[in-house]
């Protein structure tokens, strides 16, 4: 018997596009089956029509985004002191 493996996809951006200030809103379509959530400022904006488990996909990732990017603020915030 063969050992269990896990194959791993890493994708690895070296030239992240530059911050951009905008807004971001999140909406149903008209019969509620989908997700659209658009970001942009007042001269573009991008949209995206996502399904249910995506758009749970993205708020997960969102939520947990936030929560080591406080937590690394707290632990900066401590080292200053």
């Amino acid at each position: 018997m063969s050992d269990p493996t896990l194959d791993l996809e890493t994708v690895i951006r070296r030239d992240r596009p530059p911050e951009t200030l905008g807004s971001i809103q999140v909406d149903t379509v008209a019969d509620g089956t989908r997700v659209t959530l658009s970001f942009g400022d007042d001269r573009d904006v991008t949209y995206a029509v996502l399904s249910p488990e995506e758009a749970k996909t993205i708020a997960t990732a969102l939520k947990k985004a936030a929560v080591d990017a406080n937590a690394a603020a707290i632990m900066e915030e401590h080292t200053n002191e």
